[in-house]
């Protein structure tokens, strides 16, 4: 059996309270996986980044458990220069 740090568990709680709350928004989950795996390339040990990472995440969490939030914008970076 795996054993998790605590920073680990918070994240995982994140991820499924994310696939929860993107069921009642079309679109959402693949994002939600998207960014999740994106966020994975952080290495472990640069736990700055991680908390960070993770404060972003609930924040972003609690805007769209809001009910007056109908849907949900993403900004990309466009690299044509």
């Amino acid at each position: 059996m795996v054993r998790h740090s605590k920073i680990q568990k918070q994240v995982l709680n994140l991820y499924r309270e994310f696939l929860r709350v993107a069921k009642a928004r079309p679109g959402l989950s693949e994002y939600v996986r998207s960014e999740f795996k994106k966020q994975a390339a952080i290495p472990k040990t640069n736990t700055l980044q991680i908390e960070q990472a993770y404060r972003r995440g609930m924040r972003q969490l609690d805007m769209l458990k809001r009910q007056d939030v109908k849907s949900v914008g993403v900004f990309t970076k466009d690299n044509k220069e």
